[in-house]
């Protein structure tokens, strides 16, 4: 098949493997991505051809890190790129995510939290309204997603902060693979359109990319303790259901690394079982010392 090539060396490296592989197994015809070099447009334009897509630029800019970038669409629907190209305008619009082909009601959860953005990060805001007691299937997990999460166009105090732990989180995690399966933030863990399509997006990666499958359900499906945007443990085990809450059996923290303290770090080294109840709080003995207010996320398998 023509595509194989392009789930490999061949593609272009702005263009993320779970964009591809959403146009691939037909869950999206529209990704929106941004080109750095005429490297990258010489293949991406090698790839739409060879695999018969449509590429519209929207725009030159420079991206978090301030390196200059291309605005683009790529996808296989002529009508839908040209609605995309439109709704460009205003990327913090339900036509915009309609475009992409996002989940209706993810849309319109996305746009109530950056309403008031400010007050919290979108991962606890999908939290808040995601059920209690149950598991999370490992390909909702945006947690390593800051798509769309970095406050950029919201205040100089707010840019500088985000883009400097962003940086800060990216030198921690260079070169790490920390791509999401989901092209998009749910509306919650349990969102039934967001479970089958991430399914279907899995489903394809495990058929063409068993090892990158294998690797990513690893990362993803770790439980996670969540205090904020930069702030977060990945505990290097499994969770399963135990009453009306959780138990973990976990060896230490699993990456990506986020920026929490040391104190937190040495307080979750493990090895370690944590009973959590259904409200996400650690209960029982041992129970680390952590500060703040946190809320636990049980992603699996």
């Amino acid at each position: 098949m023509k595509f194989e090539k392009y789930l490999g060396n061949s593609r272009c490296s702005d263009l993320q493997i779970n964009d591809l592989i959403a146009l691939l197994a037909g869950v999206k015809t529209v990704i929106y991505l941004s080109a750095s070099s005429r490297e990258n447009h010489e293949h991406l334009d090698q790839l739409c051809a060879d695999l018969k897509l449509k590429k519209v630029i929207l725009e030159d800019r420079k991206n978090v890190l301030g390196q200059p970038v291309v605005d683009l669409l790529i996808g296989t629907n002529v009508k839908k790129l040209g609605l995309a190209k439109i709704a460009y305008k205003n990327v913090c619009s339900f036509e915009w995510g309609v475009a992409l082909d996002y989940p209706e009601c993810c849309v319109r959860q996305y746009l109530n939290w950056r309403a008031d953005f400010t007050k919290k990060d979108l991962v606890k805001h999908i939290s808040e309204h995601s059920p209690k007691g149950e598991l999370f299937p490992f390909w909702t997990n945006n947690v390593f997603n800051y798509f769309s999460r970095l406050n950029l166009r919201d205040g100089e105090a707010a840019q500088k902060n985000d883009a400097g732990n962003y940086r800060a989180f990216m030198a921690l995690n260079q070169g790490l693979d920390r791509e999401a399966i989901i092209t998009w933030h749910p509306c919650s863990y349990l969102c039934p359109k967001s479970v089958q399509k991430g399914k279907q997006m899995f489903e394809f990666m495990v058929e063409y990319l068993p090892q990158t499958a294998a690797y990513r359900q690893e990362m993803l499906s770790r439980p996670i303790i969540f205090w904020d945007k930069f702030l977060y443990a990945p505990l290097n085990g499994k969770c399963r259901k135990s009453g009306a809450g959780f138990e973990v059996n976990y060896q230490g923290l699993g990456l990506p690394k986020s920026l929490i303290s040391a104190h937190s770090q040495k307080a979750l080294k493990g090895p370690a079982t944590l009973h959590i109840d259904a409200a996400g709080l650690i209960t029982g003995q041992p129970k680390p010392s952590l500060p703040g207010k946190y809320i636990f996320l049980p992603f699996a398998a």
